[in-house]
């Protein structure tokens, strides 16, 4: 006999989520190369990415109101919806910040000492890089509320483990940027505040990927 909440789950908004979950990742790839064209002096294709972000960026609002918009109330979910859209809220600020922290830098030309503008271009990789663990979570995730199998649950916390390894080595170099900042008298007061921000923003698309993990676990919780 078919199970009933399989079902119910199979029209739920877990399907509109991954296509979400696809957009936020797509920024991945788009910042690191707007981050690398900035320092390397190529504004016109910083510009480029910087809009071409903001596209995704618009259309996973787009996806994100259109779930909000048909989750009827008497719909059952195989989770609590509280939870769920704790987890879609998250996910969606990853791109905010991703778009936020090329704002900072399009507000001035920050010039930085190249250790430090090193750095950065390394913690942009960092986080930029792993944004594609979003849909694999969410994929594994379809999986295991169709199948409810242990094997499945141990595939969405094996990449819930990643993101959560990846964010701790992102915040050890974001601490490790603003220690050498703070230390270079070299860098005026102007670019130090903008750089500080643009580092805690950059790191806030780590620490809301995570967040998100954290509410994908409770969501698997048994």
């Amino acid at each position: 006999m078919r199970n009933p909440l399989t079902s119910l789950f199979r029209v739920s908004p877990f399907e509109n989520t991954f296509k979400h979950s696809v957009r936020v990742a797509q920024c991945g790839p788009l910042f690191v190369t707007a981050v690398q064209s900035y320092f390397g002096g190529d504004r016109d294709t910083f510009e480029i990415r910087k809009d071409e972000i903001r596209d995704l960026e618009a259309e996973a609002d787009r996806i994100k109101r259109n779930i909000r918009a048909h989750l009827p109330a008497s719909l059952l979910m195989p989770v609590d919806k509280s939870v769920f859209f704790a987890f879609l809220r998250e996910a969606d600020k990853v791109v905010d910040c991703i778009k936020n922290s090329l704002y900072w830098m399009s507000y001035y030309h920050l010039v930085l000492p190249e250790y430090i503008q090193k750095d950065y271009i390394t913690l942009a990789k960092e986080v930029g890089d792993y944004l594609g663990l979003l849909p694999e979570m969410v994929l594994r995730a379809h999986s295991y509320f169709n199948s409810r199998a242990e094997k499945d649950r141990q595939l969405v916390k094996d990449i819930i483990r990643e993101i959560r390894w990846r964010e701790k080595e992102s915040d050890d170099l974001e601490k490790t940027i603003l220690i050498r900042l703070c230390a270079d008298e070299s860098v005026d007061p102007r670019t130090f505040f903008l750089t500080c921000k643009l580092v805690e923003t950059t790191g806030d698309i780590a620490d809301h990927l995570e967040n998100s993990s954290d509410m994908m676990r409770a969501m698997i919780a048994r």
